[in-house]
């Protein structure tokens, strides 16, 4: 199967070159690590040049998460669902503030942008109905998300697999 490679100088020249696909509806999907707000900055710089629209989302996503103490049966199954709750009441008080902030940068550099908080579900599942519910024409993703294990510097799963599967073009930003 063939995969378009993008080149940051084909993108920026679009204008001048009509052979150059000209990207309208471009999505970023944003969990406020570096590579995302770098993803970010690229994705502007792209929407300038065709004027075109982004679409942020993020997608939150709590993990059965096991309290300290609960493998020894001291901690109750009640504290659980509460601790969930918490964590998803704050998750969503933290996409409420990077929606604004992440809106407001956008309008500031001149460029539309549209915003959405998923919650709970497959990442890349969720950021692939987004694309195609948006039918966007490019997504621009971090090679990292903020899950950095070991500090291995090799690309994200959630960045492999978003460029194996999507039915657009992927710009991975390292």
């Amino acid at each position: 199967e063939f995969r378009r490679v993008l080149f940051r100088s084909q993108i920026i020249s679009a204008s001048t070159h009509s052979k150059v696909r000209m990207y309208q509806r471009i999505l970023v999907p944003f969990d406020g690590s570096i590579h995302s707000k770098k993803s970010l900055n690229h994705a502007i710089e792209i929407a300038k040049a065709s004027n075109g629209i982004i679409y942020l989302c993020t997608i939150i996503s709590i993990n059965p998460i096991v309290p300290p103490g609960s493998l020894f049966g001291l901690v109750k199954s009640a504290s659980r669902a509460q601790l969930q709750k918490k964590l998803l009441t704050s998750a969503k008080k933290d996409a409420k503030l990077m929606e604004q902030e992440q809106i407001a940068y956008c309008k500031s550099k001149g460029v539309a942008a549209h915003y959405k908080t998923i919650i709970d579900g497959n990442v890349v599942e969720e950021i692939l109905k987004f694309a195609k519910k948006k039918s966007v024409d490019l997504i621009v993703i971090g090679s990292q998300g903020l899950q950095k294990i070991n500090k291995i510097k090799i690309l994200g799963s959630v960045s492999r697999k978003i460029s194996e599967l999507a039915s657009c073009p992927v710009l991975i930003i390292r």
